[in-house]
């Protein structure tokens, strides 16, 4: 996850109140990501309404429990910082959150990169090069919003270098993609499986499609942490 620092003189100037945040636990039996709303906020300390992922489940973590909240400000930056968890408040029967505003340590950071996933799914590749069209097949092991991992058999005719450009499809449960433009950034030679490893960047994704990517990988993330309690 690329992370670049930023001045942060006054964390009010960039979250007002109702601002909807994404918060992450890092560790426990709620381990995820969580959506949440800042609820209030004074001097020392920010109060967010209790975070529940799409499913309505509420992640529930104790006083001194370390998580990572990150916003989109008004320049449509996303802006990342590290806290714990203050104290839980009962507001009118509302569950607060109550965190310590950051310092020093908050940074803008591309946030598509920040959840990678083990998938396995049939890939198809269309290889143009010149005005020769090479097509193949391969294996998506990991997936994030921003790339993939591709396995392709040493025995493929298809033979990609650092550089190429590809198209590839795949599926991911119900959804289809197709021919998502992609260049190869890195390669790997497995000779004990068989296989070459590229790394793969998507290339010109439209926003709507990495949305998608992004909500995958997050519900993907919390899956695999419920199965690891399991539940």
């Amino acid at each position: 996850m690329r992370k670049e620092p930023i001045s942060l003189k006054n964390i009010s100037e960039l979250i007002p109140l109702g601002q909807k945040v994404e918060v992450y636990i890092p560790e426990g039996n709620f381990k995820g990501t969580y959506s949440s709303f800042i609820y209030d906020m004074d001097e020392h300390f920010i109060y967010l309404l209790m975070p529940t992922d799409e499913r309505g489940i509420k992640a529930i973590i104790r006083e001194g429990d370390n998580l990572y909240v990150s916003f989109v400000d008004k320049k449509d930056r996303r802006i990342g910082f590290s806290t714990h968890l203050k104290e839980t408040v009962n507001d009118d029967d509302r569950i607060i959150y109550k965190i310590d505003k950051p310092e020093e340590d908050a940074y803008s950071i591309e946030f598509r990169e920040s959840f990678r996933v083990d998938i396995l799914a049939d890939a198809q590749i269309t290889y143009i090069k010149g005005a020769d069209i090479s097509k193949g097949s391969g294996t998506v092991i990991d997936l994030s919003a921003s790339g993939a991992k591709l396995s392709v058999g040493i025995a493929s005719s298809l033979s990609l270098e650092v550089g190429d450009r590809i198209f590839v499809s795949f599926s991911l449960n119900d959804m289809q993609l197709k021919n998502i433009e992609a260049r190869v950034v890195r390669k790997a030679e497995s000779r004990v499986d068989k296989v070459n490893h590229y790394g793969l960047h998507f290339i010109n994704i439209d926003k709507k499609l990495e949305d998608k990517l992004i909500k995958y990988c997050i519900n993907r993330q919390l899956e695999l942490a419920r199965k690891a309690r399991g539940l």
